[in-house]
Formats: structure tokens, sequence, C-alpha cells
């Protein structure tokens, strides 16, 4: 699995049992403190720079112990977003920072009960946000996202979002249903976004990935048939392209340049 994600890592979420600790440290922008060199900045647990903020537990990695704050940008500190960090790391560094901001993401969006509307306290057994008047505990979303590589010989079918960088295509992803199962999401997706028929998907490997809280499951799948059709909207162009003339990528770091390019040397060899 040639992606970022703690395949092959001694990752315990939400466990404390490092000899070390380390903070990452947000804020409500989801940027992250960092480096001259722009990696990831880990503070002590005692630094007196976040002295007075709230600790909350990510996990621990490889023996050292991750939490998370966030705050209003610290003056001696510097900042960037998310993504940049991110996609320049390795497993070791990536698999903390997006697991701190997933959960802070959680804590700031589940201060009150989505039920009575009461103000939650975190659970004394277990990761979640309990709310006393009505018995309601919510725990961290995982929103699971079907990513599918679609394959015609030696062409691979790309498309661009709206929100991508400039030139850059991907393969086709989207959220799983209410009601469905993976497998069916991957049919569906396709047909909506870009009218083609595939045939069954195979199951490739997954990442957490935490834009927002997104748990993508990857998959290859031959095309079937049918011609290429977009609605101009989620889907602003796709194009069936060969694997020696591809376009701007998804930086390596994620599953779908991973699957992409597993996929390639697998036809040149």
């Amino acid at each position: 699995m040639n992606w970022l994600g703690d395949h092959d890592h001694g990752w315990s979420p939400g466990i404390n049992e490092g000899l070390i600790h380390k903070v990452v440290v947000t804020t409500s922008d989801r940027t992250v403190a960092v480096c001259d060199d722009g990696t990831p900045l880990f503070l002590s647990v005692d630094d007196p720079l976040i002295s007075s903020q709230e600790l909350h537990l990510a996990g621990t990695l490889n023996g050292v112990t991750y939490y998370g704050v966030r705050c209003p940008e610290i003056r001696d500190l510097n900042y960037e977003a998310l993504r940049p960090v991110l996609v320049q790391l390795d497993s070791q560094g990536f698999i903390p920072v997006s697991a701190a901001m997933q959960v802070l993401d959680f804590m700031e969006e589940h201060r009150f009960c989505g039920r009575c509307g009461a103000e939650t306290t975190a659970s004394v057994s277990d990761r979640g946000r309990h709310c006393a008047p009505c018995g309601l505990t919510q725990y961290p979303r995982i929103s699971p996202c079907v990513i599918v590589l679609i394959t015609r010989g030696d062409e691979i079918l790309l498309a661009r979002a709206p929100r991508f960088v400039e030139g850059m295509y991907s393969t086709l992803a989207g959220f799983v249903e209410a009601g469905e199962s993976a497998e069916h999401a991957c049919h569906r997706e396709i047909q909506e976004e870009v009218g083609v028929r595939i045939k069954t998907p195979v199951y490739q490997g997954s990442q957490s990935w935490p834009f927002k809280h997104s748990l993508m499951l990857g998959y290859w799948a031959e095309w079937e048939s049918g011609e290429i059709e977009i609605d101009c909207e989620e889907i602003v162009d796709a194009q069936w392209f060969h694997i020696e003339k591809l376009p701007k990528l998804p930086p390596h770091a994620s599953i779908s340049r991973g699957m992409i390019d597993a996929y390639i040397s697998q036809r040149l060899s």
C-alpha cells in the first residue's frame, strides 16, 4: 500500500501508553503549527505556550502518545493549512496530525447535544461526548467514502471537480449513503458522475483522510459499457487518459495516487 496511513504501524487510537508525549497545535480554521521547514511542530505537554489549553488525546504511535489542542493562533508560532502540511509527510507524521485534527473537529462540533441542546461532557469510559439530561452519547464521526480507479486496458478514466487545483485530475469518489453497501456506492457514484457502467469493483485498501473525517475505501473496476457524460456541477471534466500521457495527478500521499501508480506499474511490467 503506497499511500499514507497506519497499515504497517503500531497505531493505538485513543490510547495513552507512550513514554513520550507530544502535542499537535491547531486552530478552528484547521491550520497546523509548523516548524521552519513546514513540518508539524510537536510541543511537549508542559510547554508554557499551551499551559492554559485543554489537551485531547489522539493516540499512541510507536511509543509516542499524541494529543491535540485547538486555540487561537499563538503569536510566536507559524501556521500552515492542513492539506499542504499532510501531503509532504511520511506515515509517522501523517497519522498523529490527521487523527488529532479529526478528534478536535469532533470536540468542537459536539459541545452541545444534537437531541436536546444541552451541553455535553467528555465520557469517562470512551472517546464520546455525553449528554447527562437526555443520556445521548456521541462519538467521533467517520464518513465512509468509495474511491474508484476505472480502467480500460492502458487507459484510466480520470475526472476534475471544481475544487481541484488547476490542471489536476483524479479518480472518482463519493460518500456511501445510508442503507447501501460500499460496492453499491461504487456503481451508483460512477453512473451518476460520468455515466458509464463498471464491472465488479475489487477492493484495494483504505485510508483515513481528514477532509473532513472521511474513511476512503479504495476500489479498482474495469469499464463495462457507456460513454462519458458529466453533469458539469460535481464533475467539470472527465476523460480517458493513456497511462503514458497522464495529466497532473493527486499527491503521492493519497490513496487515489497510490492506486493509479500501482496500476501503471502493473501495466508497464
